[in-house]
């Protein structure tokens, strides 16, 4: 009787595992999947509220830096459809000269690096371990240049 009673509880138990794999594939193919296409590599750049403007005291040196709060989003509209833009080739020889933080719902959104020297004029940010490089508009560097002034 005792054999009789495990061997039961060992049938229910393997049917009843083989049922939940028959509904877990019903719901699979139940669901149609639609994968997301992101426009541009940052995209989750436009959910941020706010944003950090960071410039090195030292180009390439973060230790010393002087810091810009941005409420209003608009302001840095160039810069958000730059960093969007193509990305271009790397190009290691430029010097970060500063970063931006984006901000959204109190957490840190993304981070883009950015170098205005003259011959670089280039934003860069690490994405799913790679980094990439996009070209800073006219626009952008000239935005980049005016409001270094306010950052503290």
């Amino acid at each position: 009787m005792k054999h009789y009673l495990y061997f039961l509880l060992l049938v229910s138990f393997l049917n009843s595992c083989k049922s939940r794999e028959e509904n877990k594939s019903e719901d699979l193919a139940s669901r149609q999947y639609t994968p997301i296409v992101p426009k541009g590599k940052m995209d989750q750049i436009n959910a941020a509220d706010s944003a950090a403007v960071i410039y090195y005291k030292t180009p390439a040196n973060p230790r010393f830096y002087r810091v810009l709060k941005i409420l209003d989003l608009q302001l840095l509209k160039p810069i958000i459809e730059d960093v969007n833009s193509a990305p271009i080739a790397a190009n290691n020889n430029c010097p970060s000269l500063g970063k931006l933080y984006f901000y959204g719902k109190g957490d840190i959104v993304d981070v883009v690096y950015f170098s205005n020297a003259d011959s670089c004029n280039t934003f860069s940010f690490i994405k799913n371990g790679e980094k990439y490089f996009t070209r800073m508009g006219e626009r952008s560097q000239q935005l980049i240049d005016s409001i270094n002034v306010y950052a503290k």
